[in-house]
């Protein structure tokens, strides 16, 4: 029996923050629905960056609801 390696789709966001205070309690409650696998913010260069594992979801929709949170600006993906 030989084990195959599955390739899993993965889109991370990455976006410039100017508020801290509540930002991670509300960025989890948005992503709910979604598998993150990752969430990290850096304090020291204002940054925040989400890795959701899948491809069944709208990534530019995400985006768009991540900028809507108070404190993140510019979010990207890839």
């Amino acid at each position: 029996m030989s084990l195959v390696a599955v390739e899993r789709t993965v889109t991370e966001f990455t976006a410039r923050v100017v508020e801290t205070g509540g930002l991670l309690a509300r960025i989890a409650v948005l992503l709910n629905p979604y598998d993150v696998r990752e969430l990290s913010l850096s304090l020291d260069d204002c940054t925040l960056s989400i890795t959701v594992e899948g491809d069944g979801f709208d990534a530019g929709r995400v985006a768009a609801r991540l900028e809507k949170i108070i404190g993140v600006l510019e979010v990207d993906y890839r």
